[in-house]
């Protein structure tokens, strides 16, 4: 039997994307005759849930001291007799490439999520990605990374290789009512922060006339901490000074966003740099039409069959767009979330993924 060790800092303290993309992946690969460990080096474990009817084990090698983590990580690894050893986010990924220096029998693969500019210019992002010389396959999460990466490393190219997120959704049990009140509800699903774009969202929705107005409710759910207050505080005295508090609501972040994505119409997103965003392949996969900016891989995520396109940073076009999917039947927006469903399970199903790792493993 062949042996897999994930590499991450921990199962997560609390929700994180990465952490439940390796939890999920390692126990579904453990159902394919592999003998699958998780290696962590601090505490956090948040999605072990996920592994209780898994013969996944979890390897804890805590270590505040930095050398000495790093010491501990790189002789378990040395010493694990693993095939392949696969590691999600930037120190896990630093400390699966050195432990490869010396020479090694097995694959490294190193998950990489990062699409922002900041990273790759960094100073520490440039140190993390020198190391990934050590590396047998870099693993993107979004074509939009890919292409960063190889654009900033050209020298990659051969290793880099997109697969996408698993998307798996709970039972939801919410009912659909379209248009419920008379209105075409949209729904966003983003922390309060700039590069979220709340404050163009609210300046598009500024532009509405009156009749547009009565047709529009928004609602946005995202976390509000004390590092994204201020913009919460700026977008919530633009709604007053708009006098928007009838079209559009701030909430606090939900943990059932699923079943509030069902209940909506159409699922949105304007933000300026995005990753993958979970949110809209999410909401693909509930069957939502989408309203997106050009950010990430929109031209593969939404079209003219599923949704609607515009700038992050042109609030005509936003207001254009949500005008739009305002004026749309009923029965077109029930087909453009059949569309986007389709999409997302051509694209996010979990046999698709797991495929794709399946033959990056073996190959």
């Amino acid at each position: 039997m062949k042996k897999i060790l994930f590499v991450a800092p921990n199962l997560a303290t609390g929700g994180g994307g990465a952490e439940r993309q390796m939890v999920v992946l390692a126990r579904e690969l453990s159902y394919y005759n592999y003998k699958v460990d998780i290696l962590c080096y601090s505490n956090g474990d948040y999605y072990s849930y996920l592994l209780k009817d898994s013969n996944v084990s979890v390897v804890w090698k805590i270590e505040n001291n930095y050398l000495f983590r790093l010491f501990k990580v790189r002789n378990y690894i040395r010493n694990g007799k693993y095939d392949a050893v696969i590691s999600f986010l930037h120190t896990a990924n630093f400390l699966n490439n050195l432990s490869a220096i010396g020479g090694k029998s097995w694959k490294v693969i190193t998950g990489e999520r990062s699409a922002k500019e900041s990273t790759f210019n960094s100073r520490k992002g440039k140190i993390f990605a020198w190391f990934q010389r050590y590396s047998d396959a870099i693993v993107c999460n979004s074509n939009n990374a890919r292409e960063m990466w190889e654009k900033h490393y050209p020298q990659y190219k051969e290793k880099l290789i997109t697969i996408y997120n698993i998307v798996t959704l709970p039972e939801i049990t919410s009912e659909y009512i379209p248009r419920k009140n008379g209105k075409t509800h949209i729904i966003v699903a983003a922390s309060y922060q700039y590069i979220k774009n709340p404050i163009g969202l609210i300046n598009a929705l500024a532009l509405l006339n009156n009749e547009e107005r009565n047709k529009i409710k928004v609602d946005w759910y995202g976390k509000n901490d004390s590092s994204r207050e201020i913009v919460y505080n700026e977008a919530n005295k633009k709604i007053n000074e708009y006098h928007l508090t009838d079209i559009i609501e701030l909430h606090p972040v939900s943990d059932k966003i699923p079943e509030l994505y069902n209940k909506s119409d159409v699922v949105a997103l304007f933000s300026s740099v995005e990753g993958l965003p979970n949110a809209i392949c999410e909401a693909m996969m509930i069957g939502k039409p989408i309203i997106m900016t050009k950010v990430s891989d929109y031209k593969v995520l939404v079209d003219e069959s599923n949704g609607f396109l515009c700038d992050w940073d042109n609030v005509e076009l936003i207001k254009e767009s949500i005008v739009a999917v305002s004026k749309i039947k009923e029965s077109s927006i029930t087909q453009m979330g059949k569309n986007s469903k389709n999409k997302a399970k051509n694209l996010f199903a979990q046999n698709v993924i797991i495929n794709h790792w399946l033959s990056l493993i073996k190959n």
